[in-house]
């Protein structure tokens, strides 16, 4: 029971909520934000998107005013899915999470790598240090008045800002602005790849360790096929050939682990084995050839 209350205080020390209150706390439905700058500008130029940064101020009424007309805005949240990759910049918001104000509130949720996050609410996904660590970011440096709230795009093969909005603008004017950056992106570096087909790579290229370290090898293959699909777009093709390419290498040393062996019943077995998880490397061939040599046949 002490742990137990001890622990309340910590959580409620650094999210402002109690251990039973975060239990009940659940996520704004808002625009996904990009992790980190890194991460959105590498993005922005595989979906050929303009980055929108948002820099708001955790005590300013206006700022939350376009929070909920713009980031929580439904038409405007499945127009960004689409045509746009979404960062925010908040000042004071570590002294909104000191304070224990309620607008700072937070949530608990699994990360990658299965460790239970703390996130907050209002900007879902998002860590507070991450939060933090974005407005120290270049993106923190577009806007350069002192005020908020400030919005503007930003074409993320260049860099340069696009267009901005001082003291606040609607989500209709955003996506004005962003159709007419999204034309001349098209037109200087090509359509991009969807969001959905950047998922999917992801998606396998987060699995790929544990198919790996499990030998399976075919799996994997085939995963990474469907996930690019038919035609790849450039971009895409270069992640998936690079992922394919680690599973065949996983593939040619466990191969190159059997034929190391003296024993040739122990490499009969293991190549059995193995013949079954190769296929779509390549290495099919030179399973069955060593095993050929191994059995005499």
């Amino acid at each position: 029971m002490k742990r137990l209350a001890l622990a309340s205080l910590v959580l409620a020390a650094i999210t402002g909520t109690t251990a039973l209150d975060a239990q009940k706390e659940k996520p704004r439905r808002s625009v996904t934000l990009a992790k980190t700058w890194d991460a959105a500008v590498a993005e922005a130029k595989l979906l050929n998107v303009p980055i929108v940064v948002h820099s708001h101020g955790f005590y300013c009424p206006p700022c939350w005013g376009m929070h909920g007309a713009v980031m929580e805005n439904k038409k405007y949240i499945k127009f960004a899915e689409r045509y746009t990759v979404e960062v925010a910049c908040v000042s004071r918001l570590e002294e909104g999470v000191k304070k224990e104000d309620r607008k700072a509130a937070t949530y608990e949720a699994k990360g990658p790598d299965g460790q239970v996050q703390r996130l907050l609410v209002h900007w879902p996904g998002m860590t507070v240090e991450a939060m933090a660590a974005m407005r120290r970011s270049p993106a923190g440096r577009y806007n350069n008045t002192g005020k908020v709230p400030y919005t503007c795009i930003v074409d993320p093969h260049t860099l340069k800002e696009l267009k901005h909005w001082k003291g606040g603008t609607s989500a209709k004017s955003i996506m004005e602005a962003v159709k007419d950056a999204r034309k001349e992106l098209v037109k200087a570096h090509g359509d991009g790849i969807s969001r959905k087909a950047l998922a999917g790579v992801e998606a396998v290229e987060r699995e790929l360790p544990a198919l790996i370290e499990g030998g399976d090898y075919a799996r994997a293959i085939k995963a990474l096929d469907k996930a690019a699909g038919s035609k790849p777009a450039a971009a895409l093709s270069e992640r998936v050939s690079a992922a394919r390419a680690q599973v065949v290498e996983a593939a040619r040393g466990a191969l190159d682990a059997i034929r190391a062996e003296t024993d040739p019943a122990v490499a009969t077995k293991s190549l059995r084995k193995l013949i079954r998880k190769l296929r779509g490397t390549g290495l099919e061939a030179d399973a069955k050839a060593l095993l050929a040599k191994c059995t005499g046949k």
